[in-house]
């Protein structure tokens, strides 16, 4: 998007700092330098068809997963672990506009590279209590960007009455027990394709949980997309 003379203007008295080097940008509207944006470390995933559960890291990491397909921009590494952090457990807003910005334009170029699209998009539910503690839900945040971009609905198929403890440091069994009878799926038509959205990929095991409901209910594909994945 074209920057305002208004916009220009204030980017020369104020101008913003990059988000990971603190030098200052070279374009308004933006929060990266040209140069940690160039530098950005990305997951190529075209010698696998687009689809990251090909790869030899992530196939030993995730074993027999109910989804079909994962799609993410990079490895769980700096800058995007400083990132995702800032933006979940310090309310970092600028982090997450950041986050948001970044998954929008490779949604856009998977597009472009005839990428097969869904007929919906969903995310992962937060707890009332946990909504309230943070003030929003990323996921939902990044699974509106894809919607943005690809002109697809996001819709809310899940419902997480009670409050799921933090996963975090849990293996998979785990975090498998601390799912069940935590999330519903809200009664509603169901299209063939759904792609779900979530932050972090880790044991993979809550993105599991929400594609065996979505599947059980008659959903015949479940694409995952992420901002990151956690290496085996």
């Amino acid at each position: 998007m074209q920057a305002t003379l208004w916009q220009q203007l204030v980017h020369r008295l104020a101008p913003n700092c990059c988000l990971w080097c603190q030098m200052q940008v070279q374009q308004p509207q933006t929060q990266l330098c040209d140069f940690c944006h160039a530098h950005l470390p990305s997951l190529d995933l075209s010698w696998v068809d687009q689809n990251a559960l090909l790869l030899p890291q992530v196939a030993q990491g995730l074993k027999r997963p109910k989804f079909d397909s994962l799609y993410s921009l990079s490895w769980y590494r700096q800058p995007y672990r400083h990132w995702i952090s800032q933006w979940k457990f310090q309310q970092h807003h600028a982090a997450g506009e950041l986050l948001c910005q970044l998954l929008y334009q490779r949604a856009i170029l998977y597009q472009q590279q005839g990428g097969p699209l869904p007929d919906c998009i969903s995310y992962t539910p937060v707890s009332n209590q946990r909504l309230q503690e943070r003030g929003f839900n990323q996921a939902k945040l990044l699974a509106q960007q894809l919607a943005r971009a690809w002109h697809k609905p996001c819709v809310s198929l899940f419902q997480s009455p009670d409050l799921v403890p933090h996963q975090i440091g849990l293996k998979r069994k785990e975090r498998l027990a601390n799912l069940k009878g935590k999330i519903q799926l809200q009664e509603r038509p169901l299209p063939a394709h759904i792609t779900l959205v979530d932050d972090v990929i880790t044991t993979g095991a809550t993105l599991d949980y929400l594609s065996a409901l979505l599947k059980a209910k008659g959903v015949q594909t479940v694409s995952v997309w992420t901002l990151a994945i956690t290496r085996a």
